[in-house]
């Protein structure tokens, strides 16, 4: 990660949670992320939550690493109970084959696709054979039909179903998908928001779920 997200982050984190968390767009997105890992079966003996920020998900893991002391602060805060490491995602100083999961949400999206793939090949390292590497990238497949163009670092790199296969070569395999977000669900008046959120979950968890805002893959160490 460059030094300039980790300075940005730095300076962000004190209201990182009330600025990115506390509308509803912030409150759809979490309720629907932790949905996806409560389905999965993450807890948090053997997890580790990379690029954990303030501790937003850790609640599903025992470490987090991230390359914010900023960010870290906050967490340390949130879950005093916790482990915490400060290093970047492809150098996080975890032992070889020492961790059972690794979930990582609003990470990739900021990075290169190199930068990807070296994270990628720092969890086959950490993880154990049949480790579980579960993270979230903004679906390329809804931007090409959006039209939308890549700007800057912040959240401008998505990928495809194809592209993270490239990615994971052969030391993972892809065991599913579901998509977040299908509909604007934090657009729509307060009073139909949560019944509307389980048809949103229904359609990113279909075969339309290429076109969700974004897509959580869990990806599983080969042998």
């Amino acid at each position: 990660m460059s030094d300039t997200i980790i300075e940005y982050y730095n300076h962000l984190a004190k209201d990182y949670d009330r600025d990115r968390f506390a509308n509803s767009y912030g409150q759809f997105i979490d309720y629907q992320e932790r949905r996806v890992l409560s389905k999965w079966g993450v807890s948090p003996s053997g997890t580790v939550d990379l690029a954990c920020g303030t501790g937003r998900l850790t609640d599903f893991a025992e470490t987090g690493v991230d390359a914010s002391e900023g960010m870290l602060a906050e967490a340390r805060k949130r879950h005093p109970q916790k482990h915490f490491i400060c290093a970047p995602g492809q150098a996080t100083t975890l032992p070889d084959e020492s961790v059972d999961t690794v979930i990582s949400f609003h990470l990739m999206m900021h990075l290169e696709p190199s930068v990807i793939q070296e994270i990628a090949d720092e969890m086959a390292r950490i993880l154990r054979s049949g480790g579980r590497f579960i993270f979230d990238i903004p679906s390329q497949r809804r931007r090409s039909l959006l039209g939308k163009k890549r700007e800057n670092w912040h959240g401008s790199t998505g990928l495809d179903l194809e592209q993270v296969k490239q990615i994971c070569g052969s030391k993972f395999t892809i065991r599913r998908r579901h998509g977040i977000m299908m509909l604007p669900i934090h657009q729509l008046p307060k009073s139909v928001r949560k019944p509307m959120r389980s048809l949103d979950y229904m359609l990113c968890g279909s075969l339309l779920k290429s076109y969700s805002s974004y897509v959580v893959y869990e990806l599983i160490k080969n042998a």
